[in-house]
């Protein structure tokens, strides 16, 4: 999916690697993420496959290679889009230790949950950041990937939350600040 993600964005401009890493973090993070270390290779690979081209450019005394997508590359980007998804159910590693979880105590599970949704958080949290700063910089679609992400993120908190009043006996309506076991 990484090639057909710098295809799109290739579509908007030409860019180094750099600023595809850097479109990438404050837009397509929630879904798909890559690192420098994946990038490069893949854009040589679509070179090759002459999906791209690249020229070096001079910019501030440094040697950078710019990348623009070639009519091959708009082609097959298309196509791509207009294949249709299929879905497949969520392959989590954490869904499976959940699945399991009745092996530990209430306590060990209510403190994993908890590092759990913490993580989650700090993940809604990104995104609601990225929002604050580049919404005005966003088209109607890549918005909306944005917000799923962060109702999928507050979703999943939400859903935890339950598990865990369920695990420890908490009505909806106890006091918030009784969460501790």
């Amino acid at each position: 999916m990484l090639i057909y993600v710098i295809l799109g964005f290739l579509c908007e401009k030409d860019m180094t690697g750099y600023e595809i890493k850097q479109k990438m973090t404050i837009s397509t993070s929630n879904f798909i993420d890559a690192s420098f270390g994946s990038i490069y290779p893949m854009l040589k690979k679509m070179e090759k496959g002459e999906l791209i081209k690249y020229e070096e450019v001079v910019e501030e005394g440094r040697f950078k290679k710019s990348y623009g997508i070639t009519e091959k590359g708009k082609s097959e980007f298309i196509e791509w889009l207009k294949t249709p998804c299929t879905f497949s159910p969520f392959n989590y590693e954490y869904l499976s230790k959940l699945f399991f979880y009745k092996y530990l105590d209430d306590i060990e599970i209510v403190r994993l949950i908890a590092s759990f949704q913490t993580t989650v958080a700090c993940e809604y949290n990104k995104l609601a950041l990225i929002e604050e700063k580049h919404v005005h910089e966003m088209g109607v679609y890549e918005h909306a990937t944005l917000m799923f992400g962060k109702e999928y993120f507050q979703m999943i908190m939400n859903w935890h939350d339950e598990l865990t009043r369920k695990i420890t006996g908490k009505k909806d309506n106890e006091d918030e600040n009784d969460k501790e076991i």
